[in-house]
């Protein structure tokens, strides 16, 4: 079955279940950046860009690699009234547009499990941080229920069962966060979904 990040985020966004409002509050809750620079990375239609930029005061570049989705995520931008919050940008993880040390914090949901090159693309994510800066990057619903909601409510305005984005082995993931040399990182694999924390130190 096709499945696309744009789709996962079409799709979770009819059902009107607050997915991204829960992982935006998530992010803060574990690492208090409320302010500076702040990078979005497979934005998508920027949804959790939206979500982040309503809690807090950071200045948000949306980031995609597809033209079409950052079509669609200027026009939900703008539709929520943060066009001077959040700045559309193309870009490829594995080749990010910005210099050293540029942000306070780099989030991402669903563009993860796309990469073609998890060691380059934590390594690019690790450049572009500042010392002290923090990295929010993975997959999943935020938590059990919302899961289970969203799966519910999609079966019954469909007919069809959600279809799961492809999959990374845990392991696989440990060893490219490691070969991009994150050492101070934590790993999540549960019903929230599968998630990178991790500070850049010195």
């Amino acid at each position: 079955m096709f499945y696309s990040k744009l789709a996962d985020s079409m799709l979770i966004n009819r059902t009107h279940v607050p997915i991204y409002p829960l992982i935006a509050n998530q992010i803060i809750r574990k690492f208090n950046i409320t302010e500076g620079t702040a990078i979005d990375v497979g934005a998508g239609p920027a949804s959790l860009s939206i979500a982040m930029a309503r809690i807090t005061h950071l200045d948000i570049y949306a980031m995609d690699i597809s033209r079409e989705m950052l079509e669609i995520a200027q026009k939900s931008i703008e539709k929520n009234s943060l066009k001077k919050r959040i700045t559309l940008i193309t870009g490829d993880v594995n080749q990010m547009p910005f210099q050293d040390e540029f942000a306070e914090l780099i989030f991402s949901r669903g563009s993860m499990f796309f990469w073609k090159d998890l060691p380059t693309s934590f390594k690019e994510i690790y450049r572009v941080l500042k010392p002290g800066g923090a990295g929010y990057i993975g997959g999943g619903f935020g938590s059990a229920a919302l899961r289970r909601k969203v799966k519910e409510e999609f079966k019954r305005k469909d007919g069809k069962s959600y279809q799961n984005p492809p999959k990374i082995q845990v392991d696989a993931l440990e060893i490219a966060v490691l070969e991009a040399g994150i050492a101070d990182y934590l790993l999540i694999n549960d019903e929230s979904g599968l998630w990178v924390l991790f500070e850049k130190t010195g």
